[in-house]
């Protein structure tokens, strides 16, 4: 360092009043060697003028010394540390006795061990038998141990390693003090306590100090970190004055030694008490038993609880007891072999700590967090330590120095580097020393005052604050060199991430993120994103779950910024994610297939249904995970492969069912992501539903065969409605009529009857198609538009279905009759059997009593429906389908290509023959594909068949912006249900007139 030169000129008046009160204790000849030693100090003026209150306060021993040999050496003494700033010059000034002490006893290279310290604390609890009095001495004893150890540093220069080690012993002497106190005042109102499964074993107790404290480097203002553990789950003794288990008991116990050594009195406090690192956090009990603390970190300990374990050390009570624990604990804080992901880990403490002090823009003055600075030497050696410590024991101590030569002695750092940041670190703790010193706070900031910086500098002795500043600059330099050759801290774009899940973090950068994301209330969001990365606070995640969600977030968020409410999204998403029994298998599938992310946003924040469906299977999203897939639809060999390996794997029982989910939520994301038309989605749901039926009427009748017997008759599932019309939509049911060929009863080879036969088969499939399991059900069905309804049998001859629909039916059954489609069994006859049937529903006339009565029909259906009933209100989808289907009868003789079941292709038919007039067909098909894409989006978000659209705020805000409309939903059906009762109207009357 360079030597300190600086001219100087007190206060005359405050050195005249110095020098006077010299003279009253016959010290005059000492005014020569205190003009010398207030030039030679860092801050003459403030050194005299506390000097000047110590001569007014002092009496007895300091008096005296000033009459020795002795006394030039004193006032240089004095001198010197009145110059260090306010802490040193209050406290001698407060207790001026206290300097003659300091001349007396203290000496550089001997300062009391932690034995010493100890002693003197249970010597000095005997003279002060009370918790409180004991409390006030404890405060005292601290103040001037603490004046003892600045004294040695200041004046005395002892290393910083001793001085270190000396805080740290007095800190370890106050903690015992506090826990036997404390212990002291528990005992007597509950005894001591005993084992659960031993009664015959005392439970142990250890204070663990981590932290600073844990590697015996602790400075002046230091918080101390503590946990406590306790060895065994226990309760007070059967003869105890009060009953407590071990928990209750050390609850209060940790209590009273947090209050012993952080509580305010007239005396102040002894240290500041910082728990926040125990198992658990905020959120856990303040003491933990052995076991339980060792299940926390081996299953929830996250990387920077990995590197906080380093520098854990027990302090007070049974100190063995602590030494199990870490033991214990040894291999998940030094793994023998780290694999990539838990250098990731790492990489991700050092950037969300880097984000909080950048955030802060103290960089460049921040001696302890800024770049090259106290924590990037301490980062730098701990990281060393996890990655070889599973292999080398020696690198495995809690103190930074200590570690750092251990690690350039096995060559895990070049010794040239290890010295390097030995030297730096002990030049960075000496300025964050007298920091501390000159105001007593808690600081590690460079002043920003220039005059306050070459005050500093000066007391650290430099010459001035630019040289100084040059030093610093230099030596900060070099560390963040040597770490980032270790470890690569530029970021990917997205250290805002970090930032969003440090809770250290003011967030200013991740929460402005959010916002350009699309977040409306970022505050909120961040609080949403908490609880999705650690878990509730009474049920927390896994260290590797949060690392999983860190690694996603990204991706995740800006497919939440896609959606129309960002904001509901994400409550949404964590109100599913907190459903999910193991989020880490979802955070893991997302983080190696990230457009999942996109997938799984664009359901959630469009479908309960959906979300209940991943709920229940998570790997759902598997299947349609594969780059691709969604981009065309299935075709039927494809679904039926698929199913054919999931019926191989080792549980087949959900196969129809993953098969259904997983088809579905491909459909759904074709339609929400690719905007795939109503047609479509139709069809694809057809397909898959037809799909299912076959594989259900395979297996029963091969059960069926089994039970009675094989046939050569022909059996066929005719489907009706939507299912008929392939116009499918999420939620619908299938109306199906099962058929069988005739064949007469004496040539049936089996030992039942036809229809006992046919029936059987029949409903087999309706209870696997139906029947509620743990996978849910397959389909909603309805059998009851089969001949007689749900009267008859389940199974109709295909005799019975042409006598039934030529003599018996009503209009409006051969009316449904229009969209009758074979969809399974014997191929053939079901084409024949539908065919027929279909024929006979387009052959069955229309007059003006057919079209009376349909009328009748409509406007009952419409009185009775709400204003969102898309079905049956006036302007509804059953008035397009009776518009469409009049036209369809009045016409289907000179065109028989209008014998068809879906209305989008009997439209185009019709508007290709010219048969219904542009206003009219654009009217019902516009009209329609709004009403069936509106009802497929109100079905999703709910899972239900209705046709009745929920009319609460909530639900229309949720379909307004999901479908990007710029007009109210309501007013929107009104505006499209006029114009679809115009264009019935005017069909009904002009086919009405012809007729």
């Amino acid at each position: 360092m360079e030597a300190t030169e600086h001219p100087y000129t007190c206060d005359p008046a405050t050195l005249r009043a110095c020098e006077e009160l010299l003279r009253n204790r016959g010290a005059e000849s000492l005014l020569p060697r205190l003009k010398i030693a207030l030039d030679n100090s860092a801050d003459p003026e403030h050194a005299l003028v506390s000097l000047t209150r110590f001569l007014e306060a002092e009496t007895g021993a300091p008096h005296e010394i000033l009459r020795t040999g002795d006394a030039p050496g004193y006032l240089e003494m004095l001198v010197e540390l009145f110059s260090q700033g306010s802490l040193l010059s209050d406290t001698l000034c407060a207790n001026p006795a206290w300097g003659a002490w300091l001349w007396q006893h203290v000496t550089p290279d001997r300062p009391p061990s932690r034995a010493d310290l100890i002693d003197a604390v249970t010597q000095a609890f005997t003279e002060h038998p009370g918790f409180e009095g004991r409390l006030r001495w404890m405060r005292r004893f601290t103040r001037q141990h603490m004046l003892r150890i600045a004294m040695r540093e200041a004046y005395l220069h002892a290393p910083f390693e001793s001085v270190a080690a000396d805080i740290s012993h007095l800190a370890d002497a106050m903690i015992a003090g506090a826990l036997l106190a404390s212990t002291r005042e528990l005992s007597e109102r509950y005894g001591t306590l005993v084992s659960d499964e031993d009664p015959a074993h005392e439970v142990t107790f250890c204070v663990l100090a981590m932290g600073k404290l844990g590697g015996c480097e602790l400075n002046y203002s230091s918080d101390i970190d503590l946990t406590f553990l306790y060895s065994a789950n226990g309760h007070t003794r059967d003869d105890s004055p009060r009953s407590a288990t071990a928990e209750e008991y050390y609850r209060k116990l940790c209590e009273l030694i947090i209050k012993a050594l952080s509580g305010q009195t007239s005396e102040g406090h002894v240290f500041r008490v910082d728990t926040r690192l125990r198992p658990f956090g905020n959120s856990g009990p303040l003491a933990c038993s052995l076991d339980g603390a060792v299940d926390y970190y081996s299953n929830f300990g996250r990387a920077w609880e990995r590197q906080a374990l380093i520098k854990a050390r027990p302090c007070a009570g049974d100190l063995v007891l602590g030494e199990t624990m870490l033991e214990r604990l040894r291999p998940f804080v030094y793994p023998r072999y780290f694999d990539d992901a838990t250098l990731e880990d790492i990489r991700n403490v050092k950037q969300q700590t880097e984000t909080v002090i950048a955030s802060k823009t103290q960089t460049d003055r921040e001696v302890k967090l800024g770049r090259g600075g106290i924590r990037d030497i301490e980062f730098t050696v701990q990281m060393l330590q996890m990655l070889h410590g599973g292999r080398w024991p020696d690198s495995r101590t809690p103190n930074t120095l200590e570690a750092l030569r251990a690690l350039g002695e096995r060559q895990r750092i070049r010794p040239l580097q290890a010295k390097t940041l030995e030297r730096n670190y002990i030049f960075l703790r000496g300025i964050e020393h007298r920091l501390q010193i000159q105001g007593g706070r808690q600081t590690h900031i460079l002043p920003e005052s220039p005059e306050e910086l070459e005050l500093l500098a000066r007391r650290l002795g430099y010459s001035s604050g630019g040289a100084f500043m040059n030093v610093y600059r230099e030596r900060c330099q070099e560390t963040r060199a040597i770490l980032e050759q270790f470890l690569a801290t530029k970021g990917d774009g997205n250290l805002w991430v970090n930032e969003l899940l440090s809770p250290e973090s003011d967030c200013a950068a991740g929460l402005e993120k959010l916002h350009s994301i699309g977040f409306t209330n970022a505050e909120r969001a961040r609080e949403e994103i908490l609880v999705m990365a650690n878990g509730p606070v009474d049920a927390p995640y896994t260290r590797e779950t949060a690392q999983q969600f860190a690694a996603i977030a990204p991706f995740l968020l800006s497919a939440l910024g896609q959606t129309p409410d960002p904001d509901t999204a994400l409550v949404r998403l964590s109100q599913i994610l907190s459903l999910l029994p193991v989020p880490a298998t979802l955070y893991n599938l997302l983080k190696y297939q990230p457009r999942l992310s996109r997938y799984l946003i664009a359901l959630i924040s469009n479908s309960d249904y959906f979300s209940e469906m991943l709920v229940r299977d998570i790997s759902l999203l598997d299947l349609i995970g594969t780059p691709g897939h969604i981009e065309n639809p299935s075709d039927r060999e494809e679904l039926e492969q698929t199913l054919a390996d999931l019926q191989h794997a080792v549980n087949s029982a959900p196969a129809l069912y993953r098969l259904r989910d997983g088809e579905v939520l491909k459909i759904a994301l074709r339609d929400l992501i690719l905007g795939i038309s109503v047609a479509s989605v139709g069809d694809e749901l057809s397909q898959l539903a037809e799909v299912v039926i076959a594989n259900s009427l395979q297996r029963a009748r091969i059960e069926t065969a089994r039970r009675f017997g094989e046939t050569s008759a022909s059996f066929a599932v005719l489907a009706l409605g939507k299912f008929g019309g392939r116009e499918l939509g999420y939620g619908s049911d299938l109306d199906l009529v099962f058929v069988y060929e005739d064949e007469d009863e004496t040539n049936f080879t089996v030992t039942t009857s036809p229809i006992e036969y046919f029936s059987g088969i029949a409903s087999q499939v309706l209870k696997q198609l139906k029947e509620p399991t743990r996978y849910g059900i397959l389909y909603d069905v309805d059998a009851r538009l089969r001949p007689d309804g749900s009267k008859g049998v389940l199974a109709i001859p295909a005799q019975r279905l042409r006598q039934y629909y030529q003599e018996e039916a009503y209009p409006w059954e051969k009316f449904a009759l229009m969209k009758v489609r074979g969809v399974s069994g014997d191929e053939p006859f079901a084409t024949r059997t539908a065919s027929e049937a279909r024929h006979m529903a387009f052959s069955m006339g229309l007059d003006r009593k057919a079209l009376e009565d349909l009328e009748h029909m409509r406007a009952k259906l419409a009185a009775s429906a709400q204003r969102l009933d898309l079905k049956r209100r006036e302007g509804g989808i059953a008035e397009i389908e009776f518009a469409t289907r009049i036209l369809q009868l009045r016409h289907v003789k000179g065109h028989p290509e209008l014998e068809r079941g879906g209305v989008f292709g009997a439209l185009d038919t019709l508007r290709k023959e010219a048969l219904i007039n542009e206003e009219s067909y654009a009217a019902l098909r516009d009209g329609y594909a709004f009403f069936r894409h509106l009802l497929n989006r109100a079905r999703m978000m709910r899972g239900s068949s209705s046709a009745c659209i929920s009319d609460t705020p909530e639900t229309l805000k949720r379909l307004t912006l999901g479908l990007d409309l710029e007009e109210d939903l309501p007013g929107l059906v009104d505006a499209q249900a006029k114009a679809i009762h115009r264009a019935y109207t005017h069909i009904y009357r002009s086919v009405y007139e012809e007729l």
